[in-house]
């Protein structure tokens, strides 16, 4: 006789339940056992960060084998058994129980690292040294050639610049291991359109001579005194940039250079544009031995918070991903009398609720050995597959010590630039205002809008909104330290050695 349906569904249940009880008894005594616990490392489709024993599933169900640093959290790096059907998963890396202190020692993509010392204390070392806590970190130089010799450093604050990387967080120190064999470096191209760029001569100092960049795509608009700036650089420097202009650009600005005109519409047609500039610089970066290419703007910069060069992180991604998103932070500045945005910025904005233009980062993409002729943009800040398979990618901001690449955005400065770019954008239409989803763009459009539209009329009075200390005060009121949505743990520093980088001749 048939049970009860009632009946069938509790009896399943109770073996179901036994089952996992069963499982959570056996995982329970093998970690006793072996005096390890598991730490959640990765979320599915995430790189594992360390060696060593890993385990994959969710709540009761797992399986387990051991990994290498840059295996993928998925099904194939566990034989393919699936432990839970339908669920997202995640990896725990275990620690412990091998004679190996792991909890001191960690990967960050290719490098090696080892705490030395906690804040206060001394730490030796013969390699850099990372000063902070959790994902915020401030870091020395690469020692010299031939200084291989371990070197003492105070863990404090005023051995890094004096700046605190994370307020009222208990920080500590890790040393650099010296790597016997020389680390793998990736060719990096950078792609941009640059419109009116208010210092470009540092911009390519920058990422040419310090950040280890290996070419640039540029395509210039409506800045005819680039010509000069070109041609002054050394023809090693000029080698190693390719630049055009657009076939559309005499009909995009030729409107800006007419006295007392704007650009129509400039806010959508620039994305358009810079899809277009993105499309042609993967074909010639893929053609010419790029392994990297990444869009960023003329008012950002790739920095790499230990040092590093950009084309060595990228080499030590796994070949699995064909794309990496690099997460970015604004600049902060002292004030609106900042001229040298690039060299007068010691700190960044980390919080994204407080940024005052995207938070969703900019992508580097794989176009080397991997192909990449099914590659399109989707957009200025990610590629997809022309094909509509999804591209394989990786989010750079959950290494073991945070986003070892970053993209630092120096939005509207100096102030200048920013009176001239939304006086440009004042021809945008009330409802793209709307559209527009960034509360400083809004402000300042509608603010030089309104001023536009009060000189138009005679006999009025000038608003006060309208003058230069009340558009300071809106410009610093997003800019700086005096937003108040930025809070002391949202400030990082970060350290560029400006002095040497801008005394090299261009």
């Amino acid at each position: 006789m048939a049970l009860p349906e009632r009946v069938r569904i509790g009896s399943a249940l109770r073996h179901l339940w036994l089952a996992h009880l069963t499982c959570a008894l056996q995982v329970t005594r093998k970690d006793r056992n072996l005096d390890f616990s598991w730490e959640p490392c990765a979320a599915e489709g995430e790189m594992i960060p360390i060696a060593g024993r890993v385990r994959f599933g969710y709540g009761l169900a797992w399986t387990e084998s051991r990994l290498i640093e840059g295996d993928v959290c998925n099904v194939a790096s566990f034989g393919g058994a699936d432990p839970a059907p339908g669920i997202r998963k995640e990896c725990e890396c275990s620690s412990g129980g091998e004679g190996i202190d792991d909890a001191r020692m960690r990967p960050d993509l290719g490098d090696m690292w080892v705490q030395c010392a906690s804040e206060g204390g001394e730490c030796t070392c013969a390699g850099r040294v990372r000063f902070g806590a959790g994902a915020r970190w401030v870091a020395t130089e690469a020692p010299r050639t031939g200084l291989r010799a371990p070197q003492k450093t105070s863990c404090q604050a005023a051995s890094f610049g004096g700046s605190d990387p994370y307020f009222s967080m208990k920080k500590e120190c890790w040393c650099e291991q010296t790597s016997k064999t020389a680390r793998p470096i990736a060719k990096v191209a950078i792609v941009l359109v640059s419109r009116k760029p208010p210092d470009l001569g540092t911009w390519v100092k920058y990422h040419l001579d310090y950040a280890g960049v290996d070419h640039i795509f540029l395509q210039i608009e409506d800045t005819p005194e680039f010509k000069s700036l070109y041609e002054a650089l050394s023809p090693s420097r000029r080698s190693r940039i390719t630049m055009w202009s657009s076939a559309e650009e005499a009909a995009t600005t030729s409107s800006a250079n007419d006295v007392g005109k704007r650009p129509q519409d400039d806010y959508s047609t620039l994305q358009a544009r810079q899809v277009a500039t993105m499309s042609r610089a993967r074909k010639i970066a893929q053609e010419t031995g790029i392994d990297w290419l990444v869009h960023i703007d003329d008012d950002e910069l790739l920095y790499v918070p230990t040092h590093r060069k950009v084309g060595e992180v990228l080499a030590a991604l796994p070949t699995l991903y064909r794309q990496a998103y690099v997460p970015n932070v604004e600049a902060l500045y002292k004030d609106a009398t900042v001229k040298n945005c690039f060299a007068e910025t010691s700190s960044v904005n980390t919080n994204p609720y407080a940024f005052v233009s995207y938070a969703n980062g900019k992508s580097a993409v794989r176009v080397g050995k991997a192909g990449g002729d099914d590659l399109v943009p989707a957009g200025p800040h990610q590629w997809k597959s022309a094909t509509g398979l999804e591209v394989s990618s990786v989010h750079l901001d959950r290494e073991p010590f945070g986003a070892p690449l970053l993209v630092v955005h120096f939005e509207s400065c100096p102030f200048t630039r920013w009176e001239d770019k939304f006086w440009e954008l004042g021809n945008t239409s009330p409802d793209k205002i709307k559209g527009i989803p960034f509360p400083f763009y809004r402000d300042s459009i509608s603010r030089f809008q309104l001023c536009d539209r009060l000189k138009m009329k005679p006999g009025v009075k000038p608003d006060p909104q309208c003058s230069q200390e009340a558009l300071q005060e809106l410009w610093s009121h997003y800019k700086t330290k005096a937003n108040r949505l930025i809070r002391r743990q949202d400030v990082m520093p970060i350290n560029i050695p400006w002095k040497s980088i801008l005394a090299a001749q261009l």
